[in-house]
């Protein structure tokens, strides 16, 4: 995963990496991550896979409920223009604190991005030591 640090214009415009524009095509969507602080930049293919994901979960329960609501309801579509970048709306940038002139991060997944504020990023916990990487869900072997 490779790191990049954007500014906000003054449009509320991020420029999408280079390397991955290829790979974004002309249409993105842009939500809510399940992190605090963070947004997410999926190609069309990948955020239809999330929604299929998604569509799993039992909605009998309000956090399935609430968790659909902020990353399908409030999921925007966005062209990359021939600059390469992406409009997000206010509400968006608001809701990692961020506004235009701000320095985003941009953490590079392949077919997503993660984006926050370089304050946010700067003042979060980096210290993987506490993080028990013993479960299934790790496959670290490659470390």
């Amino acid at each position: 995963m490779a790191r990049d640090i954007k500014k906000i214009d003054a449009k509320g415009r991020l420029f999408v990496p280079t390397r991955q524009r290829e790979t974004f095509g002309d249409t993105v969507v842009v939500t809510n991550s399940l992190d605090k602080g963070y947004l997410c930049v999926y190609t069309l293919e990948r955020f239809d896979e999330v929604k299929r994901d998604t569509n799993g979960w039992n909605s009998v329960k309000p956090e399935v409920r609430k968790m659909r609501r902020a990353i399908i309801g409030e999921a925007l579509y966005t062209k990359v223009d021939s600059a390469g970048r992406i409009t997000v709306t206010n509400e968006l940038w608001e809701r990692i604190g961020a506004k235009p002139g701000d320095e985003i991060c941009i953490f590079d997944e392949d077919d997503k991005l993660e984006i926050c504020t370089k304050i946010f990023y700067d003042n979060e916990d980096h210290d993987l030591s506490q993080i028990d990487v013993s479960s299934d869900d790790y496959n670290i072997s490659s470390l």
